[in-house]
């Protein structure tokens, strides 16, 4: 009889990664990482500033409602157009809390009454930059009629614009209500430089920060600033 014990053949157990292979996969997720990241911060960005030429669309909408219940009068272009067109988009009840809200310094208050809706730049809060981290994100064009009585209280008459296509209405601004070609915080290119617009005939757009538009001196001859070209 065969008293010797069966061959067993000796099963090698492989370790699972070698320090080349964990390394090596290890460096492809830093260069995928490397890539995705970036990526997707541009596609954050490019939502955002697609929900804020939303924002200025709805906001040129309710001016237009605006000046059809006040006889083509705009709403007035200062501050005042936040609280004046707040009833056409949200709780007319609220008309006094947003007055409140805006009109003393424009300093970022938790809980304001724009956070969260169309009069708030969704870049508010979503960028460390200190010019977008207050409640004033979008300033009205104020050099639209220069020279026009009590436009800052009354508004303006619409009639008075002769290129509604070419001058802006709303757009984005740093800590200010107003929108205009002055150096600081009355206009902002935080929407990968370009600054978001709505124009007086209810369009949006982003447009470039050209030295033709930013250049003090073109507030009363740039058709993007001044509405009346005769």
């Amino acid at each position: 009889m065969n008293t010797c014990p069966p061959y067993r053949i000796r099963k090698h157990h492989r370790s699972a990664f070698t320090l080349i292979e964990l390394l090596t996969v290890i460096a492809i997720i830093g260069i995928l990482a490397a890539i995705i990241i970036p990526t997707v911060g541009k596609v954050r960005d490019t939502a955002r500033s697609a929900q804020c030429l939303g924002n200025l669309r709805q906001i040129g909408a309710a001016a237009r409602l605006y000046i059809e219940d006040n006889k083509g009068m705009t709403p007035p272009l200062s501050w005042e157009f936040y609280p004046e067109l707040w009833p056409y988009a949200y709780n007319p009840a609220q008309k006094d809390d947003v007055r409140t809200a805006i009109s003393s310094a424009g300093t970022s208050r938790p809980g304001a009454p724009l956070t969260g809706t169309i009069f708030e730049c969704p870049k508010v809060n979503n960028d460390k930059s200190p010019e977008v981290t207050t409640i004033r994100s979008y300033g009205v064009n104020d050099q639209l009629a220069p020279g026009a009585a009590n436009k800052s209280t009354k508004g303006i008459n619409i009639n008075l614009i002769t290129t509604p296509s070419l001058a802006a209405f709303f757009g984005d601004v740093k800590n200010s209500s107003a929108l205009r070609p002055a150096p600081g915080r009355y206009y902002n290119g935080r929407h990968n430089d370009k600054m978001n617009v709505v124009f007086v005939d209810g369009h949006a757009a982003a447009v470039t920060l050209t030295t033709e538009i930013t250049d003090p001196g073109s507030w009363n001859t740039n058709p993007f600033w001044i509405g009346i070209q005769r």
